[in-house]
Order: C-alpha cells, then structure tokens, then sequence
C-alpha cells in the first residue's frame, strides 16, 4: 500500500504550509508593530473651530446715531478713509438752530440793558448823594436862623425883664411892658417854628434817602435777575449747541469705513440705529470662536495653529500658521473666544484683510493613541451627545 501511493505521499509532503507560517509571520509582526504605535507612539490631537475671522488688533467700531432725525446729508462711502471726528452724517437740525439764534439774540442784549440799570444806579446814587448835601445845607441855614432867633428871644426877653423893673417903679407904662411880652412870645414862637422846619427839612431828607435806597436796590434786584437770565441762557445756549451737535454723526476713530447702510439725503433714521463700521488701521489677528468644553483648560497661550480662510481654499492656497494669543475665560453666547497672532505674513497669493472667514485647528496635545481611545470610548458612554458633537467637529 505504501508503494502504491509513494507519490501522493511525496506530495503531500512537499505541500508542506510555508506560506501560512510566513503569513502568520507578517500578521504577527504587524500586530505587534501595531500595539507598539497603539501604546508608545504619540499623535497630535487638534480642536477645530469652523468660526474663524481675520480682525484688526483694534477693535472696529460702529457708527450709529443719537438722535432720531432725517439726513440733511451723507458722506459715507465704502472704503473712504476719515479721521476721528470727521463728519459723516448730518441729520436735520433747523428747530435747535432756530431756537439757537434766539438765544444768541436774547444774550446779546442782556449786557446792554445790564449796563443801562448800572449806569442808571450810578445817577440815582449821585442824585442821594446830592440830595443829602442840599438837604444838610438847608438844615445849616435852619440852624443858624434857629441862632439869630435865640438871640432875638434873649434880647427880647431881657428887654421884657427890664421893661418889667421899670413897670413896677411906675417908670414904664404897662402898655410898653405888654408890648415886650408879646414881642417875646412872637419872637420865641418864631423860634421854635424854626426848630419844627429843621426837623422838618432832616425828616424829609432821611424819607427822601430811603427812597433813593429802595430805587437803587430795586434797580440791583433787576440786575442779578437780568444776571439769572443771562446764566440761564448761555446753559440753554450751550444745551442747544450740545443737542445741534448730537445731529453730526462723527467718525469715532481713523480708519476706513468698512461697512455701512444704504442711506440718501431724506430718509429718516433712528435713534440708536446703526449706520456704518469703521475699520481702524493695525496689526491682524485671528479669532475664533470654541465650545467650552473643548476649549477651556485644552487651549492655552503658546499652542500652534493653523487657519485655512474660505475664500482662498488650503489645497491651492495652502493655510496660515499662527499661535495662541489669549484665552478668554468667560463664556458669551455658549462659546469661548480665543485670539491668534499669525506667525508671519503667507508668502502666497493670501491677502490678510480685515473681515475674512476661515476655520482653524489648534494643536493641544500629544497623546498615546490608546489614550484616545479610552477617552472616546468614556465619552461615548458618559455623554453620547457630546460624543457626537466631538465627532462633527472633528469631520
């Protein structure tokens, strides 16, 4: 039997299974090069964030107005460079001009009718003051009739006393002694008529003082109110100038006037409504916007990146490197904002301006793929959500 199928047997022995060993050889060494890059080798992991812009350092600013108003004119045109405080437009102002000139008027005159009432005050003063000089004149002239009538009443009532000797040694009849007597009486009578018009004449004088001194406080009295007023309208002047100007819209910075709203002298704008951007001039920078939980304590400053820009594709462009500036650490609208500075100008036919839209990775970490295994595999069983999320991210 053995001879019968020697052959056969020689075959079979020859189909001994070389190639399976040498397969099982390779898959073997694969599989063990495989866990070693598995276990000791190390990727870079990226986040990505498809809200990337090209900004000036500076930030741009918008012009809006203050005032509701219809545009009395317009400067505004895409691409114009101004300077901080050019007027770009103007919006209907004529009521506060109007009611500006008035005051301007009112104010002008104030200072005259001032300067009258002073001058005014100045005569009444001088007219006391002469007044008082004529009324101590006539009191001097009293006084010193007051005197001759003293001296009247003394010689008078001197004479009646000697009249009176003679009287009673039947020298002097009594005719003569009446006589003295009434002469006395007249004579004193006279006298203190005097008296009365000196009181008189000092009485009137003070009554005429105080009237002067009410005229003359009463012409000051208007002077402060004509003061108030002229206080009061250079305030409304100055309020009005205030209100005028809030009609200007000026240029908040220099730049370029990168954005504005279709607008032509006759339409009516409102308050607060915003009327064109200005770019200033500066450095660029890339922002980005990033979900929290893929940006907060991953992406810190230092970390490389790279900005591929919508309108010049990465394929024929190539992308822009770039390093992390800033991290924010408040959250707005759901995302972290994070700032890049580009690492040098693209030597390409990329024009870096103001506005562009891209998307950027950043480089985080490096990291055993068996890590990141384990990681997705506890994020897929923690929070599929999320999972999913990190998943379209990264696609």
């Amino acid at each position: 039997m053995a001879a019968e199928f020697s052959q056969t047997t020689n075959s079979l022995v020859r189909d001994a299974p070389r190639s399976a060993h040498v397969a099982w050889i390779f898959a073997g060494l694969f599989l063990g090069c495989w866990l070693l890059w598995l276990f000791f080798a190390t990727v870079t992991v990226y986040e990505i964030s498809r809200r990337a812009r090209l900004e000036v350092r500076s930030a741009s600013h918008h012009v809006a107005a203050l005032v509701p108003g219809k545009i009395a004119s317009t400067s505004l045109v895409i691409g114009r460079t101004v300077e901080v405080g050019d007027v770009l437009i103007e919006l209907d102002a004529t009521s506060e001009k109007l009611r500006l000139k008035e005051e301007e008027t009112r104010l002008e005159a104030i200072p005259a009718r001032i300067a009258s009432l002073q001058r005014e005050i100045e005569v009444r003063e001088r007219a006391r003051a002469d007044d008082l000089q004529s009324a101590a004149a006539a009191a001097e002239v009293s006084k010193q009739r007051i005197k001759a009538a003293d001296v009247a009443v003394e010689f008078a009532q001197h004479t009646e006393q000697r009249i009176g000797i003679l009287n009673a040694g039947g020298l002097a009849s009594r005719v003569d002694a009446a006589r003295t007597a009434t002469e006395t009486l007249k004579l004193t009578a006279a006298r203190d008529a005097l008296v009365s018009e000196l009181q008189r004449i000092e009485w009137e004088a003070q009554s005429r003082a105080h009237q002067h001194d009410a005229e003359i406080e009463n012409l000051r009295r208007f002077v402060v109110t004509l003061e108030g007023e002229m206080a009061t309208t250079r305030a409304t002047i100055e309020r009005l100038r205030t209100e005028i100007e809030k009609h200007l819209v000026r240029a908040p910075i220099s730049g370029r006037i990168g954005d504005m709203v279709p607008t032509h002298a006759g339409a009516y704008v409102a308050e607060g409504q915003r009327l064109a951007t200005v770019v200033p001039a500066g450095d660029l920078i890339i922002v980005a916007d990033f979900i929290p939980s893929l940006a907060v304590g991953r992406i810190r400053p230092g970390q490389k990146a790279e900005l591929r820009l919508d309108a010049f594709p990465w394929a024929q462009f190539g992308s822009i490197p770039a390093t992390v500036s800033r991290v924010a650490s408040e959250i707005r609208d759901d995302l972290v904002r994070v700032e890049f500075t580009p690492d040098a100008a693209p030597v390409n036919a990329i024009v870096m301006q103001h506005g562009l839209l891209g998307s950027i990775e950043v480089s985080v970490e490096q990291a055993p793929p068996a890590s990141l295994m384990l990681r997705a595999a506890g994020l897929l069983l923690s929070n599929p959500a999320r999972a999913n999320t990190t998943g379209e991210l990264a696609r």
